[in-house]
């Protein structure tokens, strides 16, 4: 086994190896693209940076192994992209780790990293390394052939704008993986929209709305309401909105939405539409403890 940098030349094999692992659910790893033309660009601006932020793992000339850093220098933070193991799974996982850890203990102090319940060999790396498991999430999904559309419409619901992100801030949780910035930034992509439920001139609750695949998937990534106004119809509204236009508009077969195992509240909801248990995503993060520098002055 040989475990190199990820080098331009190969950014083509790599991304259709890692859409073919991440097609599986017992390699399945969160915040990598969906497609392998969206994978080569996210993988490719890992290639950008002076530091190296994506190992490749060989033999001979096949890829058996990956491991890719999102950065987000600005909060000192990273999601892993992998490890992605086919063979030797934790020989393979331990030498890129090894690599990737170098970097990550120079410029983070957290690293982060979510897959599948079924990823048994990453849950087992987590495990290993003293991450801690700091959310589990169900995967739900519905499908078009088993949604039944509501005959109310609100006109209570509008386009996200700018001057609306003071509102907006005050509702999105501070530990999201997007910022309201990147949320509004985002929903200007074709096929992803920001709505929110307008009371009074108030933003009382959104809803983010990412296509995944043109043409077959999309997810609701982010739905909340104000407190006071939880409970008012507001939510359901809101989800009704971006299942008509995902099933609709978009011509999408199948959207998929997150919901902490506790809030049995929301899971309820989301039943309600259809939405049925998928698969199980169980998030871990680890903060990196500083070593000394050593000094070699005397």
């Amino acid at each position: 086994m040989m475990i190199k940098e990820l080098e331009v030349k190969d950014l083509h094999t790599v991304a259709e190896w890692l859409y073919r692992m991440n097609e599986q659910d017992h390699h399945y790893v969160a915040w990598l693209a969906s497609d392998p033309n969206e994978i080569f660009e996210q993988i490719w601006t890992l290639t950008q940076f002076h530091e190296p932020l994506a190992y490749v793992a060989w033999d001979q000339n096949e890829i058996i192994g990956f491991l890719g850093i999102l950065p987000f220098f600005e909060e000192k933070l990273c999601r892993l992209l992998g490890p992605f193991s086919s063979s030797s799974h934790e020989q393979v996982i331990e030498g890129l780790w090894d690599k990737a850890s170098l970097t990550i203990q120079l410029h983070f102090n957290f690293v982060k990293v979510a897959c599948f319940e079924s990823n048994t060999q990453l849950v087992d790396f987590a495990e290993r390394h003293s991450f801690d498991l700091y959310n589990v999430e169900k995967t739900l999904a519905v499908h078009k052939s088993m949604y039944e559309p509501s005959t109310q419409k609100s006109e209570s619901i509008v386009n996200i704008q700018h001057e609306d992100l003071p509102g907006l801030d005050r509702l999105h949780p501070d530990a999201a993986y997007y910022t309201t910035g990147e949320m509004l930034k985002l929903s200007k992509e074709h096929g992803n929209h920001l709505w929110g439920y307008q009371t009074d001139g108030d933003i009382a609750g959104y809803i983010y709305f990412e296509t995944i695949i043109p043409d077959y998937e999309g997810e609701i990534c982010f739905v909340n309401v104000k407190s006071g106004e939880r409970g008012t119809g507001i939510g359901s509204a809101l989800i009704e909105h971006a299942l008509q236009y995902a099933f609709h508009a978009l011509n999408l077969d199948v959207v998929t939405i997150s919901v902490r195992v506790q809030n049995e509240d929301a899971e309820n909801l989301y039943k309600y539409y259809g939405f049925r248990d998928v698969n199980t995503i169980h998030a871990y993060q680890k903060e990196i403890q500083k070593q000394p520098l050593r000094n070699t002055f005397h």
